[in-house]
């Protein structure tokens, strides 16, 4: 993927307040990532095995100790919870 490509992806993929995603790099694509998202946590969740050469990464941009970042989470968790009360409460 061209420089200019894989920074409209990522731009598309962690627009719109997404913070955290799952992306299928190869490892330059990674390199380029960890440019433009410096701050960015990187977790590589499968070895590269297929005939792109690319991996899974889980990619979080939040910092890991953002001030109030348990209180979105535990809002999160809420929702969910919520969500599958309501898909119960509708079969």
């Amino acid at each position: 993927m061209a420089k200019n490509e894989l920074k409209e992806f990522l731009s598309e993929s962690f627009g719109e307040g997404v913070y955290y995603r799952e992306l299928r790099l190869t490892n330059k694509e990674l390199e380029e990532l960890r440019k433009f998202y410096p701050q960015a946590t990187v977790r590589k969740t499968t070895e590269i095995s297929d005939a792109n050469s690319k991996a899974w990464y889980e990619i979080n941009l939040l910092p890991l100790k953002t001030p109030g970042c348990e209180t979105i989470q535990e809002e999160n968790n809420r929702l969910k919870r919520e969500i599958e009360v309501l898909k119960k409460a509708r079969n």
